[in-house]
């Protein structure tokens, strides 16, 4: 998680929220990063991906509401 935080912070854009996905090949994570007026992050509840189809459909749709935050943000993608 810290090298996901420091490549988060590295956003150049401070104003807006920045998302960000660990994975262990089993478990996800996700991160949300903002730094106005200090950095602070969020976590979601870890997802198991091989657990069930639900979490499976639950991770999608919160990889497609994030591309859609993106696209409307018109945010491109950094690796």
């Amino acid at each position: 998680m810290p090298q996901a935080l420091a490549y988060l912070v590295a956003n150049p854009h401070p104003d807006k929220p920045v998302f960000g996905m660990l994975t262990n090949g089993d478990d996800i994570l996700f991160i949300k990063l903002t730094r106005s007026p200090t950095p602070e992050y969020n976590l979601s509840r870890v997802f198991a991906l091989f657990t069930s189809a639900r979490e499976v459909y639950e991770i999608l749709q919160i990889l497609k509401g994030i591309g859609q935050a993106m696209s409307t943000m018109g945010c491109a993608y950094a690796p």
